[in-house]
């Protein structure tokens, strides 16, 4: 009998603690629940999104090189802008919508169509932040920095293409970025400044180094 009671007082034990303690145990339960799921399905989503991306980028890319760029025409080049849209108004957050304004900002440059090159590229200069918890290689934004500035050269923006590259470390394009600061201080007539800045060039041994021996060459005449 000491046990049938030791029983009962351990059964009304649990449903006291039932009574104070089970709701809040089913809603943690359930909030639990949601969350995993939640994540699988967002996930889920995200991956969804970065292949849908990526396809969008492969057609850009497959579009130049069978076209070679200068060659597309316009019913070419209107599907060519065409995914490219899609890319950035439904991927705008997407590393390879940076790569795709690239692509499409050396499309634009072959057809001598500067200014829309240069809006492309002053778009992912602009927009470098990729959203939460995700970012691009510097490089990407370097090299956008350093075509931007080419770009305003054939423009005639000597001064903005000047601007672009001062104040910047630009790591592995450093041959790139002196050569352009060159081309830059020549166009604005400033001929000392154009040479230390193609020395500069000289002295990281670009692949290029005799075309800019040329142009300090011509600086001499």
């Amino acid at each position: 009998m000491a046990s049938y009671e030791s029983d009962e007082e351990q059964i009304e034990a649990l449903k006291r603690w039932w009574e104070e303690n089970g709701n809040s145990l089913i809603i943690g339960v359930v909030i639990v629940l949601a969350v995993l799921f939640g994540s699988r399905a967002w996930q889920g989503s995200q991956q969804a999104k970065a292949e849908e991306a990526s396809d969008l980028y492969d057609s850009i890319v497959q579009a130049v090189a069978l076209n070679q760029g200068a060659d597309l025409d316009e019913a070419g080049l209107a599907g060519l802008e065409s995914a490219y849209d899609s890319l950035r108004n439904d991927h705008g957050d997407s590393i390879y919508t940076r790569y795709g304004a690239l692509m499409l900002a050396s499309v634009y440059v072959r057809q001598e169509n500067y200014d829309q090159a240069a809006a492309e590229l002053s778009w992912v200069l602009d927009n470098q932040e990729l959203g939460f918890m995700r970012s691009a290689e510097p490089e990407l934004f370097l090299a956008a920095r350093l075509r931007l500035a080419r770009v305003k050269l054939t423009l005639g923006e000597a001064r903005e293409a000047l601007d672009l590259l001062l104040n910047t470390e630009p790591g592995a394009l450093a041959a790139g970025y002196a050569e352009v600061q060159g081309d830059a201080y020549r166009d604005l007539g400033e001929q000392e400044q154009a040479r230390g800045a193609y020395e500069r060039a000289l002295a990281l041994q670009p692949d290029n180094a005799r075309f800019i021996e040329l142009k300090l060459l011509g600086l001499d005449g």
